[in-house]
């Protein structure tokens, strides 16, 4: 949803109900958005189809979704109780860029090249485990795992959708054999 001044607004959630007797408003938000947001010095109610601004002084985000705010416009309960119920919008210029690569599974797919046997195959998976995390592929037709971490993965080209190993020596003849 835009408004005429060209600024691009996102539901973000909505006033559930009011919290004291002092203004406060307890609400909910979206928690894909909340862990986006860099700060939340204003929110956007619509009335009579025109996104109005209310400037928090207090804001308490909680990335589960529920959060609570004090708007410096809104006094008391009374005033509060006429925000109840209505969706929040917030401009998008407040939120975080999302990093297109955040976890270790978004690398399955990329191509792993070694640095002396060159293409080996394409990530199968990457295993997180407690200590340490492991990285899996199918080579020759067998399920091979390697150590993933800063001594074996040397570069991760996210462009070219490669990552460059260098596999410990003797890795592979381990999972294949020599005939």
């Amino acid at each position: 949803m835009s408004t005429t001044s060209g600024e691009n607004f996102i539901k973000a959630g909505r006033l559930n109900k009011t919290f004291g007797l002092k203004g406060h408003l307890r609400a909910y938000l979206d928690p894909s958005i909340v862990v986006r947001l860099k700060k939340l010095p204003v929110i956007y109610l619509v009335s009579k189809n025109v996104h109005l601004p209310y400037f928090t002084d207090e804001t308490d985000l909680n990335e589960s979704g529920h959060c609570m705010f004090h708007f410096e416009e809104v006094k008391d309960k009374t005033a509060a109780d006429l925000l109840v119920g209505k969706d929040i919008y917030i401009s998008e210029t407040l939120l975080k860029k999302v990093k297109p690569y955040t976890s270790l599974g978004d690398f399955v797919g990329f191509n792993l090249f070694d640095e002396s046997m060159g293409l080996l195959a394409p990530l199968d998976n990457v295993i997180e485990l407690p200590n340490h995390d492991v990285g899996q592929f199918i080579y020759s037709g067998v399920e091979v795992l390697f150590p993933w971490n800063e001594h074996v993965v040397l570069k991760i080209d996210k462009r070219k959708k490669e990552i460059h190993v260098r596999l410990p020596d003797g890795l592979l003849d381990i999972y294949i054999p020599k005939t």
